[in-house]
C-alpha cells in the first residue's frame, strides 16, 4: 500500500484517484479517499497611475466661470520633444504649467485626436492680471 501511496503522489491527484478506484476495484477492497486542494494563489492588483489629460472637451452655454488669480509666476514654458505624428487626425496640444494651490506643476504635451472634422485647438496660456496670474483653458474651435 506505501508503494500505491507513493505513486499516487508522482502521478497527480486527478490520476491518483482514478489508480485508486481501479485498484479497489480489481481487488475487492473498500477505502475512502479524501482530496485536499491547495489554495488558490493570491490575487495581484496593479494600480496605474495616471497624470491629467488634455481630452476633456468642454461645450459651454454660458460664460466661463471666473478664474483665480496666482499671485506666483508660472516658470518659462518647457520645450518638449515631439514624437511622430500617429495619424493626419491628430494635432499636437502643448503642456502646461497647471496650479495644483501650492506650485506649479508641468502636464505634458502630447498627439490628441479631433473631436470633428476640421476643428482647429486653441493652446491654453497663462495671462497676467494685476498682481498675479490667470490660466486661460484651451479649447477645440
Amino acid at each position: 500500500m506505501e508503494g500505491l501511496v507513493t505513486d499516487l503522489k508522482q502521478l497527480g491527484v486527478r490520476a491518483g484517484m482514478a489508480a485508486l478506484i481501479a485498484a479497489g476495484a480489481f481487488t475487492g477492497l473498500s477505502c475512502r479517499v479524501t482530496v485536499h486542494e491547495d489554495p488558490p494563489p493570491p490575487r495581484r492588483e496593479v494600480v496605474v497611475v495616471e497624470e491629467p489629460r488634455h481630452e476633456v472637451v468642454i461645450v459651454r452655454t454660458a460664460p466661463p466661470p471666473p478664474s483665480a488669480v496666482v499671485v506666483v509666476a508660472p516658470p518659462p514654458v518647457r520645450v518638449e520633444v515631439r514624437p511622430a505624428c500617429p495619424s493626419p487626425n491628430h494635432i499636437w496640444i502643448d503642456g502646461y504649467w497647471f496650479w495644483n494651490g501650492h506650485t506649479h506643476v508641468w502636464i505634458g504635451g502630447g498627439w490628441h485626436p479631433r473631436p470633428a472634422g476640421h476643428t482647429v485647438y486653441v493652446q491654453g496660456h497663462w495671462e497676467a492680471r494685476g498682481n498675479g496670474h490667470v490660466w486661460i483653458g484651451g479649447y477645440w474651435r
